[in-house]
């Protein structure tokens, strides 16, 4: 059905008069004025960065990085809240980030900050989930943080959905997390790392680090001297003979393990597998750059699994740092935590990775995402720290899709809640998957077998380049 719309001088269907002069011209090669319409009308209906990115490297902070220290500095507050920290200049002109983000100070023109992103919950855990799935954690708020644990009825995390909506596609996993499942005071694990009712069919690929967190430990996916390529695919012939005479009840659990052999044999049949885990290729320079810190090393190795074929790596901060403050939840002595090992490795690692899949060619198409599971509180306590603070956080986003260059969002003059277009988890989620190709009318099923949608937000229009 056409619409009349637009001046006097516009046909019904929005066109010019010069658009059919146009159409008599196209005639000549063949294409009538239906084509010309109907080009014009899927040009309208397609949404704006819709499948950008055909990949996305998701940092995620660990604790909940301070968005007064960071990326939304406020030098006019009180000093217990603007802190010890000074803004400093970025290559864009009246864009200004922490002292402590020299580096990427200079790669502002590649990135968006997002400085209006809220939500309600206090608790780590279940505060990670809602930001790692989009969903609003069912019980958010609990008093304690082991009331709060993985189940499998849980929403499942935005790689696992990026993951199933792409099933079919072997070879690589789509989903890959490092350098460890993480918990909250290193026992409680975060839920919304997994696959929750989609199954651990779904689940991500995880790389660990060493045992003393400073190496990444690449999966054994090198087929041993004794073991021809002839023999590993007899082993799987009759791997696939032996589950399908199985007399098991539980079929599920047959179908996942039948998943992860199936993700196994791929891995060690898969050349870009071998040589994205062999990081030691990369010129020493390179290496140099991303950092010798265990985060940097993950951004390096990340980049290299999205060239090879990955759809989505997570990296997580490690649980790495004193018992104060083990991760990015400094509820005391923010300031040296953050000057001596948390800003300096994080500004290091995320510049450089910016830098990098600029300079290859990869960030037109490869979304990245800096955030946290929340922000922390604009008034310093007692013992010099910041506390929990779900109500505001900053994220930055790059890459395919998303506007360059620029703030989205505003916080008020304390760094404490949204000022202007308040942004909400689901709602970033959507715009993530939108950009992903994830379609938002895409519905999952729970173990029940009830429809649930993929994603419960709205994607941001004014995010999207």
């Amino acid at each position: 059905m056409l619409t009349v719309q637009g001046p006097p001088r516009r046909l019904c269907d929005g066109l010019q008069r010069r658009d059919f002069l146009r159409a008599g011209a196209l005639a000549a090669l063949g294409l009538s004025l239906g084509d010309l319409l109907r080009a014009g009308a899927a040009a309208q209906a397609a949404p704006i960065g819709f499948g950008r990115a055909r990949r996305c490297i998701l940092l995620f902070l660990t604790g909940g990085p301070p968005q007064l220290d960071t990326w939304d500095l406020k030098p006019q507050a009180p000093a217990e809240v603007r802190g010890e920290l000074r803004p400093i200049a970025t290559c864009v002109p009246g864009i200004e980030i922490s002292e402590l983000f020299p580096r990427l100070a200079t790669q502002a023109d590649k990135y968006t900050i997002v400085r209006s992103v809220t939500h309600t919950d206090t608790v780590h855990t279940s505060a990670g989930y809602t930001m790692l799935t989009g969903a609003y954690h069912p019980a958010p708020n609990e008093t304690t943080a082991e009331n709060i644990r993985p189940s499998p009825d849980d929403h499942p995390h935005l790689g696992c959905i990026l993951g199933f909506e792409r099933a079919g596609r072997r070879g690589l996993p789509a989903f890959v997390s490092m350098p460890e499942i993480i918990r909250d005071a290193g026992v409680n694990t975060f839920p919304g790392q997994d696959a929750g009712f989609l199954g651990k069919q779904h689940a991500p690929f995880l790389i660990e680090s060493d045992e003393h967190r400073q190496s990444l430990r690449p999966p054994q996916i090198v087929l041993s001297a004794d073991l021809s390529t002839q023999r590993l695919i007899d082993r799987r012939s009759l791997l696939s003979t032996m589950n399908a005479a199985s007399t098991l009840t539980a079929v599920e659990q047959v179908a996942q393990f039948d998943s992860y052999y199936a993700q196994a044999f791929d891995l060690i049949g898969s050349a870009a597998a071998g040589l994205a885990f062999e990081v030691d290729r990369e010129p020493a320079a390179v290496r140099d750059a991303y950092g010798a810190h265990l985060f940097g090393k993950g951004c390096l190795l990340a980049r290299r699994l999205i060239e090879a074929g990955v759809a989505l790596v997570t990296v997580y901060w490690h649980y790495e740092g004193p018992d104060d403050s083990p991760v990015w939840d400094t509820h005391e002595s923010n300031f040296p935590h953050l000057r001596e090992r948390l800003m300096p490795p994080t500004d290091q690692a995320v510049s450089s990775l910016l830098a990098d899949l600029h300079d290859r060619g990869l960030l037109d198409d490869t979304l990245v995402v800096c955030m946290g599971e929340f922000g922390r509180s604009p008034k310093i306590n007692r013992l010099g720290g910041r506390e929990h603070w779900p109500q505001l956080q900053s994220v930055m986003m790059a890459g395919a899709g998303i506007a360059k260059g620029t703030i989205y969002g505003a916080s008020d003059r304390h760094g404490a809640y949204p000022a202007d277009r308040p942004v909400t988890p689901p709602d970033l989620a959507a715009t993530i998957l939108h950009l992903l190709g994830v379609p938002p009318d895409l519905m999952l099923r729970d173990r029940q077998g009830r429809p649930i949608a993929a994603c419960q937000g709205t994607p941001i229009a004014d995010l999207l380049a």
